[in-house]
C-alpha cells in the first residue's frame, strides 16, 4: 500500500492536471467557433479583410486571423519546444490520430489526459485492491477511445460516400468542374464528409495542387474506397477521359461493398456474441460470487497468488478475444 505521504502527492498532482486539461478543453472550444467561421468564409470565397476583423473583434486582444493551420504540438510554449525536441515523431503519429478522430484537442492535451487518468488509476487500484502499479494501465484508455472515435468517423464518411459521388457525377455532367462539385460537397454534406471536403477545397484555395489536397484527403481517410476515389481523379486528371463516368462507378462499387459487408456481418454475428458472452460471463461471475461470499472471494483478489491469477485470467481473456474478432473479420 502506498504511505500518506505519497497518496497525497499524488491527488495534489492529479488536481492539478486535471485543472490544466479542463482548462485547455475550455480554452478549445472557446477558439472552435471562430475557426469554424473562418473556413466557412474560406470555402464561400468571403474571406476578404484580416486586419479589420481584427480590429472589430470585441475581446480586446490582437489575434490573428489567418486560416493557417496550427500544427502546434502544444499552446504553452515550453511544452510545445520540449515536445517538438524530444518526441517529434511520435507527436507526429498522435497529432495524425487526434486528427482522424476528428477532436479538436493538441498533443499536448492528450498526453496531459494520460497522466491524469493513469494518476487516478494508480491511486484508486492501489487504495482498494491493493495492486501497485496496474492502475497505471487506466492512462491507455484514452489511445482505444481515439481509435474508436476514428472507426466511428470514418465508418460515417463512408456511409455518406455513395450520395456524395452522385452529387459530384451530377455536376460534372452538368458541366462544372471538379473543383467546383467538390466545393459543393463541402457546404451539402454534414461532417465528416463536408468537412473532410471542405478542407480539401480550402488547401486548394490556399495554393495546393488538386492532387497533393487529395493525398492529403485518402492520408486523413485511409480506407480503399477514399482511396480509389482519390487515386481515379489523379490518373484522370493526367491522362484524360470521362471523370463523371469514372466517379459514377466508383459510386457503384462502394454500394456493392456495402451489401457484402451487410452479409458478412450477418453471417458473423453469432461468433461475435459469442466472444463478448465468453468475456462477461467469467467477470460477471465472479462479481456474483463476491457478493455472495465475500469473506472467501475478497481475500482472493488480496492475496499474491490470487492477484497473479486474476491478471493471467485477464490476459488470456484478452488474447482469446482478440483472437476471435480477428478470424471473424474479414476484408472486402
Amino acid at each position: 500500500m502506498l504511505p500518506p505521504i505519497l497518496i497525497s502527492v499524488t491527488v495534489f498532482l492529479a488536481v492539478i492536471l486535471f485543472c490544466i486539461v479542463a482548462y485547455k478543453f475550455w480554452e478549445t472550444k472557446k477558439d472552435l467557433k471562430l475557426q469554424s467561421q473562418r473556413l466557412d468564409q474560406a470555402i464561400a470565397g468571403e474571406y476578404k479583410d484580416y486586419k479589420e476583423a481584427g480590429e472589430q473583434n470585441t475581446s480586446g486582444g490582437e489575434e490573428d486571423l489567418s486560416v493557417r493551420r496550427d500544427t502546434r504540438i502544444s499552446s504553452i510554449p515550453w511544452l510545445n519546444t520540449f515536445l517538438e525536441k524530444y518526441l517529434k515523431e511520435k507527436s507526429k503519429v498522435l497529432m495524425n490520430m487526434i486528427e482522424q478522430s476528428g477532436l479538436k484537442i493538441k498533443v499536448s492535451e492528450l498526453v496531459l489526459m494520460v497522466g491524469l487518468l493513469a494518476f487516478i488509476g494508480e491511486m484508486a487500484v492501489d487504495l482498494f485492491s491493493h495492486i501497485p502499479f496496474v492502475g497505471l494501465i487506466v492512462g491507455m484508455l484514452p489511445f482505444p477511445v481515439l481509435n474508436t472515435l476514428k472507426t466511428k468517423r470514418v465508418d460515417k464518411f463512408v456511409l455518406q460516400l455513395p450520395q456524395a459521388l452522385d452529387m459530384l457525377c451530377g455536376d460534372l455532367r452538368a458541366g462544372l468542374d471538379i473543383q467546383t462539385g467538390l466545393k459543393h460537397l463541402s457546404t451539402e454534406f454534414p461532417a465528416p464528409l463536408g468537412e473532410e471536403f471542405g478542407k480539401v477545397v480550402v488547401e486548394i484555395n490556399l495554393g495546393l495542387t488538386l492532387q497533393e489536397a487529395l493525398v492529403h484527403l485518402s492520408s486523413r481517410i485511409n480506407t480503399m474506397d477514399v482511396q480509389m476515389l482519390c487515386t481515379g481523379i489523379i490518373i484522370n486528371r493526367e491522362l484524360g477521359g470521362n471523370l463523371s463516368e469514372l466517379i459514377g462507378s466508383i459510386s457503384n462499387t462502394v454500394r456493392e461493398r456495402f451489401r457484402l459487408k451487410g452479409m458478412i456481418k450477418a453471417l458473423t454475428a453469432e461468433n461475435q456474441m459469442s466472444a463478448m458472452l465468453l468475456m462477461i460471463l467469467p467477470v460477471g461471475l465472479y462479481i456474483l460470487l463476491t457478493f455472495m461470499s465475500p469473506d472467501l472471494y475478497s481475500s482472493f483478489s488480496q492475496d499474491p497468488l490470487g492477484q497473479k491469477i486474476l491478471v493471467g485470467c485477464a490476459v488470456s481473456m484478452g488474447i482469446g478475444y482478440a483472437m476471435i474478432q480477428k478470424i471473424t473479420k474479414l476484408e472486402v
